[in-house]
């Protein structure tokens, strides 16, 4: 089941992303980036929006994006769910409503090692290589129309109108 991030997940998605095989990022690596729960929450409450996609009543995986600047802020799955199409649903979940957001062109940064699954994984859906810099690939996709039209009607632009603040 795919829902929208709720304040009490937020905690959840930390470990969760500290959990994930090949681009684990703990909260102290976070929050040296300037990425801390109340950070989270305050994006969530502007330009941000976020999904959690549960299975069996665990949060298997979890997407943020960012409708100001088009942006894949963070996807991650937990490894005993990785396969399943976890990564794929949230991926045009948040796509979907990027593009219903008046996004036209997506973008993330992701590692330039094309042996991680990360890379692939956004090539398959579309996404193409921009820019690398470093160890760091920049990759955007052009949709010609909405991922997934029947999402659009009901996703809200923002945290706050989806009950998040």
């Amino acid at each position: 089941m795919i829902r929208a991030i709720e304040q009490k997940d937020i905690s959840a998605l930390f470990d969760l992303r500290a959990a994930t095989r090949e681009n684990p990022y703990s909260r102290v690596e976070l929050r040296d980036i300037g990425i801390t729960e109340e950070s989270v929450a305050a994006n969530l409450c502007k330009a941000h929006r976020g999904w959690v996609c549960e299975l069996d009543g665990k949060i298997a995986g979890f997407v943020i994006g960012d409708c100001s600047t088009g942006e894949l802020w963070v996807i991650a799955v937990l490894p005993e769910f990785e396969g399943q199409g976890v990564g794929s649903r949230l991926l045009i979940t948040v796509e979907t409503w990027l593009y219903s957001a008046g996004c036209r062109e997506f973008w993330l940064r992701t590692s330039a090692d094309q042996r991680k699954r990360a890379f692939g994984f956004y090539t398959s859906h579309g996404w193409q290589v921009s820019a690398i810099d470093g160890g760091v690939v920049y990759m955007k996709k052009t949709p010609n129309r909405s991922p997934d039209p029947a999402l659009t009607s009901d996703t809200p632009r923002t945290g706050q109108e989806a009950g998040h603040c």
